[in-house]
């Protein structure tokens, strides 16, 4: 019984050991690859595909990787890097496989084989623990002793990007979905991120 205490890591912008190409031995620039995203509040992001060595925990891998070098809204500046966990539908096509499929056993057809010296996950899953301090990546499956419960598993309705049905959302006890027919079930589709950049719900009636 008992839940595990979680203790905030110390973090420090500052301080943080950043990845620098020129110094590693295993880096390699893909030639003539380079990439831009963008985000829905109009950011931009730019940079150059590298290849190394990655590792999470316990956990690593050779795998593409963008490095950015640019982009246009100040809330990134200091920043180190973006961690994305996202899925192959939604890659771009200079890093196709996503880093939770490269750091797995099953990469998922994508990319060939697993690399020799590599240590992968058995199992693709990860989670998110948050408080409002801090946060924790757990990987290969959830820590039971961070829950107050069992984990309930939904259905996603994309292959691009971690979306559910949503009937129902609230803030402050206000209703935020209203739904023209309440005589029948409703749902739309409702993204789980991290981290977004911009917040959107319906401003009307549905249905």
């Amino acid at each position: 019984g008992g839940h595990r205490v979680f203790h905030p890591p110390v973090f420090d912008i500052e301080t943080v050991s950043r990845f620098n190409p020129g110094q590693s031995l295993s880096f390699a620039r893909e030639l003539f690859q380079t990439f831009a995203l963008s985000y829905a509040d109009t950011s931009l992001l730019t940079g150059y595909v590298g290849r190394d060595i990655v590792q999470l925990g316990h956990y690593h891998t050779m795998t593409r990787f963008g490095c950015a070098l640019d982009c246009n809204d100040a809330s990134f500046d200091g920043v180190d890097g973006i961690l994305g966990m996202g899925m192959p539908d939604a890659a771009i096509p200079g890093i196709p496989t996503p880093l939770m499929f490269a750091l797995s056993n099953d990469r998922g057809g994508l990319e060939g084989a697993n690399y020799i010296n590599e240590r992968v996950m058995h199992a693709r899953k990860f989670a998110f623990l948050s408080t409002a301090e801090s946060g924790e990546l757990q990987l290969g499956g959830y820590d039971r002793a961070s829950t107050n419960a069992d984990m309930v598993y939904v259905p996603t309705t994309s292959t691009t990007e971690y979306s559910v049905n949503v009937q129902s959302l609230t803030f402050g006890g206000i209703e935020l979905l209203n739904w023209q027919d309440q005589k029948h079930p409703n749902a739309i589709p409702a993204i789980l991120d991290t981290g977004t950049t911009c917040l959107v719900i319906p401003d009307s009636n549905l249905g």
